[in-house]
């Protein structure tokens, strides 16, 4: 139920439940503080995940679930012992949690609880939260990083941390023990050598120490289609770029054929590839 607005794009909502049980393999639990992401990438599935709109365009509005912590409390003592992810739709480290810190509210409640988590961002942010981080006794660190162009990146994620500011995030991680994945998801690419960009994504990867690689292919959702058409129209003419065009590109790149080539390269990293 909606409580209040904090202002014209944001509203504190309580919420029911703070765990929900996780349709992905690699945790049991999902975890997630907000409803909607101010981050505002174009390739986002979110919306189709969560069949929930507000009338807006994606990305121009959140709702904060102001009761989580306490929920969460409750939840932890009486639910069996699994991995939880946070977040497994929308960022924990978005714009917003910096002044909320409802993520950081939710570390409060894990620290003191046996369950194994992994945190999924493309936010700097978190190594605000590195000092709770390290009292857990399992935590991973997942770091999403699409393309390695800086102004691609700006334009279909805008409101996220640049590529530069998430290697050096990989790189601070890595130097405060946390074990981390960078996740090349989804595989964007801009130039007319698909693989050799790629290729150097993950060099710049490997030189963070961060030891497991994840890439996958583009998959669009219907309302990132439409996303993109409109913001395609809009900018037409203004920048470098045709929008749609690069994601058509993207969404045809199959990264799987590069599999013997980077595990030759790069025996020390784990790299697994989907969307062969």
């Amino acid at each position: 139920m909606i409580s209040y607005p904090i202002d014209e794009n944001v509203r504190m909502v309580k919420c029911s439940s703070a765990l929900s049980q996780s349709g992905l393999p690699e945790f049991d639990y999902a975890l997630n503080p907000y409803i909607g992401c101010g981050h505002g990438c174009l390739y986002c599935y979110a919306p189709d995940i969560i069949r929930h709109q507000r009338g807006a365009d994606w990305g121009t509005w959140v709702e904060a679930k102001s009761n989580i912590s306490r929920i969460l409390r409750k939840e932890v003592r009486r639910l069996e012992r699994g991995t939880i992810g946070l977040s497994s739709v929308t960022d924990p480290y978005q714009p917003l949690e910096e002044r909320l810190c409802l993520t950081r509210s939710c570390l409060e409640v894990l620290r003191g609880a046996d369950f194994p988590l992994i945190v999924m961002t493309k936010s700097a942010l978190v190594e605000r939260d590195f000092d709770i981080l390290k009292e857990f006794e399992e935590v991973k660190i997942w770091v999403t990083i699409s393309t390695s162009n800086e102004k691609l990146a700006g334009l279909i994620e805008p409101h996220a941390a640049n590529p530069a500011q998430r290697l050096q995030l990989l790189k601070d991680a890595e130097r405060e023990g946390f074990e981390t994945t960078a996740m090349i998801s989804p595989a964007m690419v801009c130039s007319e050598k698909p693989d050799s960009e790629l290729m150097d994504l993950v060099d710049k990867i490997s030189d963070t120490g961060c030891s497991n690689v994840f890439i996958d292919s583009l998959r669009l959702r219907s309302t990132a289609e439409t996303r993109i058409r409109k913001f395609n129209d809009l900018k037409r003419g203004e920048d470098d770029f045709d929008i749609a065009a690069l994601f058509e590109k993207s969404s045809i790149f199959r990264p799987g054929g590069l599999g013997a080539l980077l595990s030759r390269r790069y025996p020390d990293i784990r790299i697994e590839l989907f969307g062969r």
